[in-house]
């Protein structure tokens, strides 16, 4: 067997990691092989579980990031740091079965592949493992990503892959850290990649909750676009444009709402506070991967936000103003000045109230 650094991200992994580590002791015995688990500050001590358990097994290596988070992101820092020449990425809460990753270095020896990876749709046995919103989910994602590759996929949204990892390290620079679909985004980079794909054993998560939610669709659109556009338009942005657009439905619906009842003054009052909320919120979850998730942090980050939105009103105001003195029509001067009042209170946003 080739040897392999396998790759586990986590975050609040700590009622499954053990069992995973202790699985691929058992599964990988005989085999040349390190365990690198990059967690992103868990709260529920992952790291420290997985600390206690490199002691007894010096194959196993955890790195603890307090400053950054996102899962493509430590993918790339645990490759950084791994000492083989094949990389497997995999789960840490036990939905994936260790003995797939030798399935998957010999189907790459016997086809001399760039990249395999785990389908749980290759065959249709695997499904039982997904819950019916889960699966809804995934089936939505994998249709969405296909679009957008040279070679589609049963399963491009897979947490499990086996990759050679110079490749990774020829397109590191590229990748979008914050992405949570780390291997779509190689796919995306490199179309040139002998890849293929094996059916693989995904079993029901245990403990804990998945990471797949809504946010992570949102999230592949925003890759998408940074990586058609050559990060001129980053992913963030381009959620963040979509969440103002909903605010401004937001704003405009109640508006007219309030307005059978109170007069403009009080009802745009009104209105515009809810929107400014709502678009707090909706960048929290959406566009900055829930990054406030304490009653206080949410609370400090809306009184942020609506600091840094008065900001970006103002500006939007002041370049309108200017564009319609210099005779530009009355929408393209309104049009001008919403773009500069997005651009400015994303830049705050990113820089003061969604601040990692």
């Amino acid at each position: 067997m080739s040897e392999v650094s396998i790759v586990i991200p986590t975050y609040n992994e700590s009622e499954n990691i053990v069992n995973v580590l202790n699985e691929i002791e058992l599964k990988l015995a005989g085999h040349n092989y390190e365990i690198i688990v990059v967690d992103d500050n868990s709260p529920d001590g992952t790291s420290e579980l997985v600390k206690k358990r490199s002691i007894e097994n010096r194959n196993i290596l955890c790195i603890r990031r307090t400053w950054k988070k996102g899962l493509s992101s430590a993918v790339v820092e645990g490759v950084a740091l791994s000492s083989k020449e094949l990389i497997c990425v995999m789960d840490g809460d036990g939905q994936h079965d260790p003995k797939d990753i030798i399935k998957m270095i010999e189907h790459k020896n016997a086809y001399d592949l760039d990249l395999v990876s785990g389908s749980r749709f290759l065959n249709l046995s695997s499904e039982i493992a997904l819950s019916k919103n889960r699966k809804s989910l995934s089936d939505a994602g994998i249709s969405f990503a296909n679009s957008f590759l040279k070679k589609k996929l049963t399963d491009p949204m897979t947490g499990l892959f086996l990759i050679k990892k110079s490749i990774i390290e020829n397109i590191q620079d590229r990748l979008y850290k914050d992405g949570f679909k780390i291997l779509f985004d190689i796919l995306m980079l490199n179309r040139t990649l002998k890849s293929d794909e094996v059916q693989i054993n995904f079993r029901p998560r245990v403990a804990g909750d998945s990471k797949l939610n809504i946010s992570t669709i949102f999230n592949m659109l925003g890759q998408i676009v940074e990586n058609v556009t050559k990060g001129l338009l980053p992913a963030s942005f381009f959620v963040f444009a979509i969440v103002g657009s909903v605010g401004v439905v937001i704003h405009i619906s109640i508006l007219s709402f309030l307005l059978l009842s109170f007069g403009f003054v009080v009802a745009n009052a009104i209105s515009t506070f809810i929107a400014m909320t709502s678009n707090y919120f909706l960048n929290n979850y959406l566009t900055f991967h829930n990054l406030h998730k304490t009653f206080s942090e949410r609370l400090s980050g809306l009184i942020k936000y609506s600091f840094t939105n008065s900001f970006s009103i103002l500006a939007n105001i002041g370049v309108a103003s200017q564009f319609y003195i210099n005779n530009f029509s009355e929408i393209s001067s309104a049009l001008i000045g919403i773009l500069a009042g997005l651009i400015l209170n994303y830049f705050l946003s990113l820089n003061l109230v969604f601040k990692k």
